[in-house]
């Protein structure tokens, strides 16, 4: 089976060594398709600059997102399954596909179908027709898609996200700094109540790796004067893993939000073995477990998120359960080799019960695309 994997990203170079950051999930993905057999073809951001096909160039002038959406288009006779790995690709792709009398099993992601532009395209343009299975990573998201943008439940899975629990995993030879803890990402974070809430801690080291490749938050730690124990910058993956492996535990502040926003670094922290505290949002709610996971404080509460740290740096026992119990949690329910298992079999399996029943033809031969 032959699979087209559109990635709105210039995709990574494989690094030289294993250890060097962790596995990117659409090479995970890519490498258990060829395991099981099938032909997986990625096709990012330098692909699609580098593509001759009139209809693509003439699609890339509406930006990147319709020329992704494009390509899929005119590649579609080629495949027996086109893998979207968001809904800036998918609805697009979907839109087109209706205009074609044949088309690929198509699988998305679905981070986020709550807002206000997607639902359009969902009730009104019945984009769901043409995506057979969309993934979700919030039940919050999941109801949405069910109730309320009227997507039939089988054409939806709700899976946890994520982290490479090779690379993101408990480093022994790395020493905890005691009076230090960390924070990652951009995406609807709440650093303002954070600093607010450490502000009166002066003895405690508060490192932030704000910044992100996907986010188009503000980044609110710039342009602002910070207490002398909070320091924020970049970090590149192996300084990111060492800087959680120093750090005591790890929080997350979010502001209020409907979808799985901090859930990378929640993922990551846990995989190190580091004990979590995290904003409960409306979307926030899959992965900890309060007083289990992790510890939750409620969006806004500076107070509470003070008494949160304090509580933990206290209480050596419980950080030592919080982080085993999410270790294991992410071991058996979110690392990327359980994802990318997901994501394969649904599609081998998709495309293998659509054809059995007549509902798609099999792929033509390629005769080049470009």
């Amino acid at each position: 089976m032959k699979i087209l994997l559109l990635i709105p990203s210039v995709l990574k170079a494989r690094p030289e060594t294993a250890d060097r950051h962790p596995t990117m999930d659409y090479y995970a993905l890519s490498d258990r398709l060829e395991a099981q057999g099938d032909t997986a073809e990625l096709y990012g951001y330098a692909e699609l600059d580098a593509d001759t096909n009139p209809l693509v160039k003439a699609a890339l002038k509406g930006g990147r997102d319709a020329g992704m959406a494009m390509a899929g288009f005119v590649r579609r006779s080629a495949y027996a399954a086109v893998f979207t790995n968001g809904e800036n690709i998918s609805i697009p792709l979907a839109l087109l596909l209706k205009t074609a009398p044949s088309r690929p099993w198509h699988v998305t992601i679905g981070h986020r179908l709550s807002t206000g532009k997607k639902r359009v395209f969902f009730t009104t343009a019945k984009a769901h027709k043409q995506i057979d299975r969309i993934f979700l990573y919030a039940q919050t998201q999941y109801d949405f898609a069910r109730q309320t943008l009227g997507v039939p439940g089988s054409a939806l899975r709700l899976i946890p996200f994520h982290a490479d629990d090779q690379f993101y995993r408990p480093l022994e030879d790395v020493p905890v700094i005691e009076n230090q803890i960390s924070s990652a990402g951009l995406e609807w974070r709440d650093y303002p109540t954070l600093i607010e809430a450490v502000s009166t801690m002066p003895d405690l080291s508060v490192k932030l790796a704000a910044s992100s490749p996907w986010s188009k938050h503000q980044n609110e730690t710039e342009n602002r004067t910070l207490p002398s124990n909070v320091d924020a910058r970049r970090y590149e993956y192996g300084d990111l893993r060492t800087l959680y492996a120093q750090s005591l535990f790890v929080v997350v502040p979010l502001y209020e939000n409907d979808f799985q926003a901090g859930v990378t670094t929640i993922l990551e922290a846990m995989s190190m073995g580091k004990a979590v505290i995290a904003t409960r949002t409306t979307g926030q709610t899959d992965v900890i477990i309060d007083g289990e996971t992790g510890l939750y404080v409620a969006p806004g509460d500076v107070e509470g998120w003070r008494a949160a740290i304090m509580r933990l740096r206290e209480d050596e026992p419980l950080r030592t359960r919080l982080a085993k119990a999410g270790r294991r949690w992410l071991e058996d329910n979110a690392s990327l080799d359980r994802w990318a298992d997901s994501i394969a079999s649904s599609l081998r399996e998709g495309v293998s019960s659509a054809q059995s029943e007549g509902a798609f033809p099999a792929p033509a031969r390629s005769k080049g695309t470009n």
